[in-house]
């Protein structure tokens, strides 16, 4: 049976009259990655802070890796690593003396903290900068040693907010890299919470989408693709409009829609990408003339826009 490190039940947490959590459920299975979608305001930092015991919940409960979070505070933190959204540090620290100070302040004993500075620096590629100051660093070099910092514990989840926001392409790139290593390299779980669709459908194995706080829906982007998103889609332009063809793709069971813009065709296919040779051969014999033909899957950005409109 596949553990669940994080499980959390009926979770509520307001602010005045603001429900910024509304009896959220959900559970994460242990070496997995979750990531939290949703539009700003959802309720995800707070989710997040009350996981990290930064903030209490109104209700509901919450484990970390079997600590209850309102009984066993000290023990999630020790289960848990947090790279906050605006991370701060001692500018006028090195990489090195940050460690090595935070290790300090974990009990971690001296030969384990040196080594663990010493690997984690060499891991999210800093090791040649561990003795310049962080003032120095830029957004993607702070990001990644908030990593290396949130690793030094070696806890069982680490817990990520916003981790690539206001970074180039590489820098973010440089932090999904050492994300998908996360569980690869370290069997660690980690949920994060992102607005960057892409970053996330690359690293994640499921995904939860909430909006004013309340989970709309949870599974596997895959999944989500083929239940909510349409699945695969063709879009096909013809030489020239053709109702018939048109006509003959509605019939087929294979096919949940077709939409027609002029000679342009989008058909959502229910199917897998077997089905393709059977709707061009049915096109074709419909007397449709194919200019060109492209294939593609929703993405995590139709997904996400669907169950929004539809509050599924």
């Amino acid at each position: 049976m596949v553990e669940n490190v994080i499980e959390i039940h009926n979770l509520t947490k307001k602010f005045d009259n603001l429900v910024a959590v509304d009896q959220l459920s959900f559970r994460v299975k242990k070496g997995t990655t979750f990531g939290f979608l949703g539009p700003n305001g959802a309720g995800k930092t707070t989710i997040i802070k009350m996981l990290t015991c930064l903030i209490r919940p109104d209700s509901g409960t919450a484990l970390i890796a079997g600590h209850d979070i309102l009984k066993e505070s000290m023990a999630v933190r020790r289960s848990i690593g947090y790279v906050a959204e605006n991370q701060g540090f001692y500018e006028r620290m090195t990489a090195a003396e940050n460690l090595d100070y935070i290790g300090r302040l974990l009990d971690i004993p001296t030969t384990k903290r040196q080594r663990r500075s010493a690997e984690l620096l060499y891991w999210v590629g800093l090791a040649d900068r561990k003795d310049s100051y962080i003032g120095t660093f830029s957004k993607g070099m702070k990001q990644r040693l908030a990593m290396a910092q949130a690793l030094l514990s070696e806890p069982k989840v680490l817990l990520l907010d916003e981790p690539a926001l206001g970074m180039d392409p590489m820098g973010a790139k440089e932090i999904r890299d050492m994300i998908i290593g996360l569980k690869k390299d370290r069997d660690v779980t980690v949920l994060i919470s992102s607005h960057i669709l892409p970053e996330v459908e690359a690293v994640c194995d499921e995904v939860g989408i909430i909006n004013y706080g309340k989970l709309l829906v949870q599974d596997s982007v895959e999944n989500l693709r083929h239940t909510i998103g349409g699945g695969m889609r063709l879009e096909i332009v013809l030489a020239q409009p053709n109702e018939r063809v048109v006509a003959t793709l509605q019939k087929m069971s294979c096919i949940q829609d077709v939409k027609v813009e002029g000679q342009r065709l989008t058909i959502y296919i229910t199917g897998k990408d077997e089905m393709r040779p059977q709707i061009i051969e049915a096109i074709i014999k419909s007397g449709g003339q194919m200019l060109s033909v492209g294939i593609k899957e929703a993405s995590l950005e139709d997904i996400l826009l669907k169950v929004m409109e539809k509050g599924i």
